[in-house]
C-alpha cells in the first residue's frame, strides 16, 4: 500500500510538471500574433526568392525531417540498459514532445524498461534482501514490485527535473573514435549530461534522481531502512552502475554490429 501510494504521486506530480513545461514551450514558440507573423511574411519571400539571399543558402544539414519526428529516432532506448542515447556527433536537443515519448519509453513500453528490474529482484531474491520478506513466491512479488516502483519514482523525478532546468536525460555517446578515450567519457558523463544549448553541464537533476529515488523507497521498506542511511548508500550505488552502464552504451553500436553478423 505504501509502495501504491508513494509511486503515484510521484508519477502525477512528475506527469503535472511536464505537462506544464510543454505548455510553456509551446507559449515560448508561438507568441506572435497572426497579423505581425502576415507582416514579415511577404519580405521573406520576396527576398528568398532571389538566388543570393541568406534564406536560399540556409543549412539545413541539422534540421530534424519529419520522418525523424515520427518514427521518434531521437528517442532511441538501449535495449539492455533501458536508457535513451545520442551521440555528440549529430546532438539534437529533445523538444516538448520528445521528452514525453522517452518518459514513456523508457519506463514502461521498452524490453529495457523491465530488463534491470527484473534482474535486480532476482538478485534480491537470491540474496534474500531485504530478509524480512522471506524467500517464497509472495517474498519475491514483494521485491518485484519494489524494484518497479523505485524504477519508475527515479525515473519520473529525472524526466521532470531535467524538462524544468533544461537538461537531457539521455547518455550522450563520445564523438571520438579512441577506444580508451571513450570509455572515459562513458564514466565522465554518468555525472554529466548536455543542456538545450547542448553544452556540457553537471547532471544535477538525474544525479539527484538517484538520491531521492533511494530515499522515497525507504517508505515502502522494513522500517529498519533510513533514507540518509540506506538511502544515501543506495544513491551511490546508482551513480557507480551508471558509469558501467554508459559503458555499454558507448560500445553499443560496435556491439550491435558484432551480433547482427552471426
Amino acid at each position: 500500500m505504501r509502495l501504491s501510494v508513494a509511486v503515484l504521486s510521484i508519477v502525477v506530480i512528475g506527469l503535472t510538471i511536464q505537462s506544464q513545461e510543454k505548455f510553456l514551450e509551446a507559449e515560448e514558440l508561438h507568441p506572435v500574433s497572426l497579423s505581425s507573423a502576415q507582416e514579415r511574411l511577404i519580405p521573406q519571400t520576396e527576398k528568398s526568392d532571389s538566388p543570393d539571399s541568406p534564406t536560399s543558402k540556409r543549412d539545413t544539414s541539422q534540421e530534424r525531417s519529419p520522418a525523424d519526428e515520427k518514427d521518434g529516432r531521437n528517442v532511441e532506448i538501449n535495449p539492455i540498459t533501458g536508457v535513451g542515447t545520442v551521440s555528440a556527433t549529430n546532438y539534437q536537443a529533445l523538444t516538448g514532445e520528445d521528452r514525453w515519448r522517452l518518459y514513456f519509453k523508457q519506463n514502461f513500453t521498452t524490453v529495457g524498461a523491465y530488463l534491470g528490474m527484473f534482474m535486480g529482484s532476482v538478485l534480491d531474491q537470491v540474496g534474500n534482501q531485504p530478509p524480512e520478506w522471506g524467500k517464497g513466491i509472495s517474498g519475491y512479488g514483494e521485491r518485484l514490485a519494489s524494484r518497479f516502483g523505485s524504477g519508475v519514482v527515479q525515473g519520473t523525478i529525472q524526466a521532470s527535473a531535467c524538462a524544468v532546468i533544461g537538461q537531457d536525460p539521455r547518455y550522450i555517446r563520445s564523438a571520438s573514435e579512441h577506444t580508451w578515450s571513450r570509455a572515459g567519457h562513458a564514466f565522465l558523463y554518468s555525472v554529466l549530461t548536455y543542456n538545450n544549448e547542448g553544452k556540457p553541464r553537471l547532471a544535477v537533476a538525474t544525479l539527484g534522481s538517484y538520491y531521492s529515488s533511494s530515499m522515497i523507497a525507504t517508505s515502502w521498506l522494513p522500517s529498519r531502512y533510513t533514507p540518509l542511511g540506506d538511502g544515501v548508500r543506495d544513491g551511490n550505488r546508482q551513480v557507480i552502475l551508471a558509469g558501467l552502464s554508459n559503458l555499454v552504451q558507448e560500445f553499443w553500436p560496435e556491439v550491435r554490429k558484432i551480433m547482427g553478423r552471426k
